[in-house]
Order: structure tokens, then sequence, then C-alpha cells
């Protein structure tokens, strides 16, 4: 069984993501913010890779906002 929850999922997995924040090693989850295509992917502690598109820019920027405050949680971020 493969990792990646897509082929999609797979393919980005291997390009380097405009931003990224966490570690799926030593924390909870990665997380890869790919603009271009929309998307945010997810890899969890057991290595698992997951795909979220987005319709907008806004509903993009504003999911990457909150995985930025949930990865650095209190003042001042990160």
């Amino acid at each position: 069984m493969s990792k990646f929850e897509s082929k999609e999922a797979e393919e980005l997995y291997f390009l380097q993501p405009e931003q990224e924040v966490g570690d799926s090693v030593s924390g909870a989850a990665w997380f890869g913010l790919y603009q271009l295509e929309a998307i945010i992917l997810t890899e969890d502690a057991r290595g698992n890779v997951f795909l979220r598109k987005y319709d907008t820019t806004a509903d993009l920027n504003e999911a990457w906002e909150l995985v930025i405050q949930n990865t650095y949680p209190g003042p001042g971020g990160e």
C-alpha cells in the first residue's frame, strides 16, 4: 500500500513547496504549501501523505494561516 493518498500527492511531495512548516519525524506532522496548485500537503507521523486542494487563493491562505497557528501556537508564532 502506498503512503500517498493519490498520484498527485506523490508527484507534489517530491517538488519543493513554496513554504513548509512542521516536522513529521520529531513532530506531529509536516505541511507543504503549493500556491500555484492551491494545495496543502500533509505528511503525518506515520509517513502518510494527504492532499487538500482549495477552490480560491483566499481559502488556501486562510487554511495555511491556520496550519501555522496550530503548528506554532502561542504569541509570536514561529
